[in-house]
């Protein structure tokens, strides 16, 4: 049944949004020390890999609905940040079980990529993103390159681990808000909870 009132693609923002958070907040979990990192990455790595499945399905529903800046950075986003962490958190954990050796510095040179483009493509997310979505935007800007700066063992994790799952965290909590709200303003045809549009009109 539809709640659009009208033909055509729902908005499919709040599913991607949904797998955003619960992505995040596992790197919160993770990063601040909630979680035996080593014991929970086997099963923190499947739900990564579920969220895959959940953002590329986004992510090309927001291409075919003209959204350029929404589809394409939930298409990367779902192959890299979702399919390729967790299927490396699984290895990881049972290469922890087999004592098996590899370079996770290479981790660190891909997490430089994404920190770049996250932060050359900020502006355009100022102009095309509510301003919940894009507020939570700004702490994965601030965490990613912390984590890249880890995985390349520049940065002590003990201290930049933290800091960088806290702001993970709050960018879930941003996340769940704007799925929320875009929802139920969208079912209850008004707004019902807050929701600004983008900061540059």
């Amino acid at each position: 049944m539809s709640d659009q009132h009208g033909a055509g693609w729902a908005n499919p923002m709040p599913a991607g949004l949904t797998a955003l958070a619960i992505a995040v907040f596992i790197f919160y979990a993770v990063l601040t020390g909630k979680v035996n990192a080593a014991d929970a990455r086997g099963v923190a790595g499947i739900w990564l890999i579920g969220g895959f499945f959940v953002q590329v399905i986004v992510g090309v529903i927001e291409l075919r609905l003209g959204s350029s800046s929404g589809g394409n950075t939930f298409t990367w986003f779902s192959a890299y940040f979702m399919l390729v962490t967790g299927t490396v958190w699984v290895f990881q954990y049972f290469a922890g079980i087999n004592g098996w050796h590899y370079d996770h510095h290479i981790a660190g040179w891909a997490w430089c990529a994404i920190t770049l483009v996250l932060w050359l493509e900020f502006p355009c997310f100022a102009k095309s993103m509510p301003l919940t979505v894009f507020a939570l935007i700004v702490p994965m800007n601030l965490a990613v390159p912390m984590i890249a700066g880890i995985f390349l063992g520049i940065l002590d994790p003990k201290v930049y681990g933290p800091i960088a799952g806290n702001l993970a965290g709050l960018a879930g909590l941003l996340a769940i808000y704007s799925a929320a709200a875009i929802q139920t303003n969208t079912v209850f045809g008004k707004q019902v909870f807050p929701f600004p549009g983008p900061i540059i009109k």
